[in-house]
């Protein structure tokens, strides 16, 4: 292939995704608590069951989910083609906007079988791997729409497609990796824009105590 150019009940789960805007490219004071937008896992989860009911729920699930799972700015994710999936080597091409780093990322588990399920049930040869009702590519506005339903659906609250871009970030952090493959991953430009993740995160102080 050629490059080219995630059973709570949501009403008895505190909520985390209700937090003040953080802007990556604003001044960043080194004292103050960073404030930002993101979702745990399990609230990722609870959205992407939220959009079940949608009129295309596997578009829209698989659509969260890869939004998570890839880091994906919803310009990013709605620029995504179908050929830039490989089932039979399981990646996906993700093309990066913002002079972002550009890589293949890889599909495994819940995420290979969702594409593979969504693929098979497509009835069109249209390129692009998220298509609208009217056999276009998403728009953003739609893509904002989608998220907000199934926010609505699982009663989360302000939930906003970024949100699952930093979800992903503090979600890699908190499993341990490295500051700069999440870097590489979420395809920075520059590390500065990742080390936010770094300062959400006690991870790195685990086991200092014990």
């Amino acid at each position: 292939m050629e490059e080219p150019g995630l059973n709570a009940d949501p009403a008895n789960t505190p909520n985390n995704s209700f937090r003040p805007s953080f802007d990556p490219a604003g001044p960043v004071d080194a004292h103050a608590r960073p404030k930002v937008d993101y979702l745990t896992e399990n609230d990722v989860m609870k959205l992407v069951a939220g959009a079940k009911h949608s009129r295309n729920p596997e578009r829209d699930q698989l659509l969260i989910f890869m939004l998570f799972r890839h880091g994906y700015r919803e310009s990013e994710a709605i620029m995504a083609r179908r050929d830039w999936v490989d089932l039979e080597k399981a990646v996906i091409w993700v093309e990066r906007l913002k002079r972002g780093m550009s890589r293949y990322h890889p599909l495994a588990g819940d995420e290979l079988r969702r594409v593979r399920k969504f693929l098979r049930s497509r009835n069109d040869d249209l390129p692009w791997l998220f298509v609208s009702e009217r056999y276009q590519p998403l728009s953003p506005r739609s893509v904002r729409r989608i998220v907000s339903d199934a926010a609505r659906n699982a009663k989360l609250r302000h939930v906003h497609p970024h949100m699952l871009r930093h979800s992903c970030g503090f979600h890699l952090r908190e499993r341990g990796h490295d500051i700069r493959m999440i870097q590489e991953y979420l395809g920075h430009a520059s590390i500065t824009s990742t080390q936010l993740y770094t300062r959400l995160s006690a991870k790195a102080f685990d086991g200092l105590w014990r």
